[in-house]
């Protein structure tokens, strides 16, 4: 479905519906658009792991062009908890959902570290953080210096909520979520000080996203919640019945939950209060919520919000510009997938693919719906999408698969975005049950970008390496440059197994600009990453846009670092940081291949070394 809307002092007037009917690998394809021409306006039990260094293992040596990612085999140690196992027996949805993962630098030394959530909350089983120490080393902390959440965990999220250059953690839970305020690298649990962040002891939280929506200056905070989980009631109901198999009950049928929506108070308290009344995101149907994702989808200068729901139709809130949204989904073609029917999106990734400036949407979807691809066909007042992913190709090769974590990015330089999914089913019963294409264990998918002016992308399949090829129940995915070297890298979690690190080792890529955007933080000798932040590259016959962003993929954060592949281009022309506050500078012929730190009133582009 495509859709249009004008917006107007008065909101958004539909001006035109249609439906398109479409088949799969058989529609037209989607050209990419010219990007307007650019304009500058200056303005608690301790546990530890055996780490050693890195072996990496492929079973046949890279090609001389293309995406290449090999296996790391002993950077993560920990093996995965979501209740029971497959082989035990998951007799609940809670079991099988999964968790996500967070890629943040909480030392503050250049180098990404990792945070997992893990799901049992029996008291023995804690949140796991990972030190990076460099050359693809890392390193289990005790106690997760002190963000050692042993709930029953499922999402992570890292900014940094009192501007002081630390980044926070947010462990999202079944029951009470946690906040953990970071000090130069140790964290303390400050949660009873946001008993509205905390929430009550029946919720179940899943994803969560940060974005300044008021622009005054600090980072509030949206938390998706999924349903009423009652066990003795699920017991009392029975199983659920799925393809003629006997499967954990939900989420259709139960109740769902409403989300939350945190305000950010600012100094001196820097407390995070319910406003979801205040913000206008109230008044929609409580649904089964996992993932949201904070973008300007209509690049006016300020954050929407987008929310892949399970079963019902995903949300799309549009900022007014003052911190108060109005729910479009359906107007603006993302509410749906392209026959009109709510889908059961999962993860949700965000990117400028055409390089028009406004950023598509990628929603992960169950099995039987393939992954939609909804392109932004905004302009002129109109905020409007199509649903295009049987036109550039991820329709058909995504209907069998269940995928969760997804990213959008230049994982070769060559400045074409690729697609990244992470795939299993939600039901292990399903390996019993027909038809026998519906399987439990699947490997990843990565679709490239291929060269050109129509958006066309091609599968991969196990052609990029062993990370593709070996199946497993994948789930919470981010990409991140964790060994600093310009081409991101993937790590994946795998339920009730070690996660999947995927080092990109690609021979032939492309020219690339990596961006640390920062704006001044609370004290006076102290920055923070800007979320919200846009940068503006032109070459001498391309344009991109990418986006900070604190939330993404499933359940999981992503590396808030920007990053471009430039492809042949060794030099931006030109250069344009828009600042969430609005605030514009520009700079002429950027060298490629460096790692840059901008800092907002600093006219200097700090090279950052990259080892």
């Amino acid at each position: 479905m495509t859709t249009s809307l004008r917006r107007s002092s008065g909101g958004l007037l539909l001006v035109g519906i249609h439906l398109l009917s479409v088949a799969c690998g058989s529609s037209e394809p989607t050209t990419r658009r010219a990007a307007a021409p650019l304009v500058s306006t200056t303005p608690h039990a301790s546990v530890s792991f055996e780490v050693t260094p890195t072996t990496l293992r492929a079973p046949r040596p890279p090609p001389e062009a293309g995406l290449w990612f090999v296996e790391g085999s002993t950077e993560l140690n920990h093996v995965n908890l979501s209740g029971p196992t497959a082989e035990q027996g998951k007799s609940y949805l809670l079991d099988c959902i999964g968790q996500g993962v967070c890629a943040a630098d909480i030392d503050n030394d250049g180098q990404l570290d990792l945070y997992f959530p893990q799901g049992r909350g029996d008291g023995d089983s804690q949140n796991i953080l990972y030190r990076n120490l460099g050359d693809r080393v890392f390193e289990a902390t005790e106690n997760a210096r002190g963000a050692n959440d042993d709930s029953y965990s499922f999402g992570a999220l890292a900014f940094d909520f009192d501007n002081d250059g630390d980044l926070d953690l947010l462990s999202t839970n079944f029951g009470k979520n946690r906040l953990y305020r970071n000090k130069g690298g140790t964290f303390t649990d400050i949660s009873t000080d946001h008993p509205d962040l905390a929430g009550k002891p029946e919720d179940w939280s899943t994803g969560a996203a940060a974005a300044d929506v008021d622009k005054d200056g600090d980072l509030d905070v949206y938390i998706a919640n999924y349903y009423l989980h009652d066990g003795p009631a699920l017991d009392q109901k029975g199983a659920c019945r799925f393809m003629g198999c006997s499967v954990p009950c939900g989420p259709r049928g139960l109740k769902a939950q409403a989300d939350s929506f945190l305000r950010n108070t600012g100094a001196p308290d820097w407390a995070l209060v319910g406003d979801a009344d205040g913000a206008g995101l109230k008044g929609v149907r409580n649904a089964y919520a996992f993932q949201p994702v904070f973008t300007d989808v209509d690049n006016d200068g300020d954050p929407d919000l987008y929310v892949a729901n399970d079963s019902v139709q995903n949300y799309l809130f549009l900022n007014d510009g003052n911190g108060h949204f109005s729910e479009e989904a359906v107007l603006a073609g993302v509410g749906h997938g392209d026959a009109g029917n709510p889908e059961a999106g999962m993860g949700v990734s965000v990117a400028d693919v055409d390089g028009d400036r406004l950023p598509e949407i990628h929603v992960t979807n169950f099995s039987t719906q393939s992954n939609s691809f909804y392109r932004n066909l905004s302009g002129d007042d109109l905020v409007w999408f199509s649903e295009d992913a049987h036109q550039v190709n991820l329709g058909y090769a995504t209907f069998f698969l269940l995928s969760w974590g997804c990213t959008m990015a230049d994982f070769d330089c060559d400045g074409y975005i690729d697609v990244f999914s992470a795939n299993g089913h939600v039901f292990p019963q399903v390996d019993d049950c027909p038809p026998e294409h519906i399987i439990y264990k699947q490997a990843n998918s990565l679709f490239a970008g291929i060269p050109g002016d129509e958006i066309r992308f091609e599968d991969l399949g196990s052609k990029a390496g062993q990370p593709f090829e070996k199946p497993a129940g994948h789930r919470g995915s981010a990409a991140a440059d964790f060994d600093n070297d310009g081409a991101l890298d993937l790590v994946v979690v795998r339920l009730d197994e070690k996660p999947l690190m995927a080092w990109n080792d690609s021979r032939s890529r492309g020219h690339w600009l990596m961006l640390t955007i920062e704006t001044p933080g609370a004290s006076t000798d102290s920055w923070r990453t800007d979320i919200g932040a846009r940068a503006i590259i032109a070459t001498a016959d391309r344009t991109w846009t990418r986006e900070v962003i604190a939330g993404s993929s499933f359940l999981s954060t992503e590396d808030p670092r920007i990053h471009f592949g430039l492809g042949p281009a060794e030099k931006a022309e030109t250069l344009i940081v828009r600042f969430s506050n609005g605030n514009e500078q520009r700079w002429e012929n950027v060298v490629a291949n460096s790692h840059l730190r901008v800092r907002q009133g600093s006219d200097h582009l700090q090279k950052v070394s990259m080892r």
